[in-house]
């Protein structure tokens, strides 16, 4: 069943990751939104915009993977490690008392087990 739909996943889930972007453009209002702060170090803001940028990437990488067969699977397997990472840093800790975090990460995690699942065979 995902294998059948693997394309249309691969560009829906990379516009959702994709859209880390915005973390890389606004990084104070986006931490404030999810985390419910704004560091006022510049290296955390630096370092929290440079986050979005590659979260972003990996979004592009997905939709890249969606159209080129020959990269899917690795695309995957890196999107996977770093949703599974995310749902684990967050769920794992006392992150998970931030609703929008917490809805983040979970939803990155369900990303993350559909991958899985393709890989798998199913």
């Amino acid at each position: 069943m995902i294998n059948a739909h693997i394309e249309i996943i691969l560009i829906v889930t990379g516009a959702a990751t994709a859209i880390a972007l915005i973390q890389f453009i606004a990084p104070a209002s986006v931490l404030r939104v999810v985390c419910g702060v704004v560091p006022a170090e510049m290296v955390s803001i630096a370092l929290a915009r440079h986050w979005g940028l590659l979260i972003f990437l990996i979004g592009l990488l997905l939709i890249y993977a969606a159209f080129h067969p020959a990269v899917r699977d690795p695309a995957m397997v890196v999107a996977a490690v770093e949703k599974f990472a995310l749902g684990a840093g967050v769920l794992g800790t006392s992150l998970r008392n931030r609703p929008v975090t917490t809805a983040i990460a979970t939803g990155d995690s369900v990303i993350a087990l559909v991958y899985l699942l393709y890989l798998m065979g199913f």
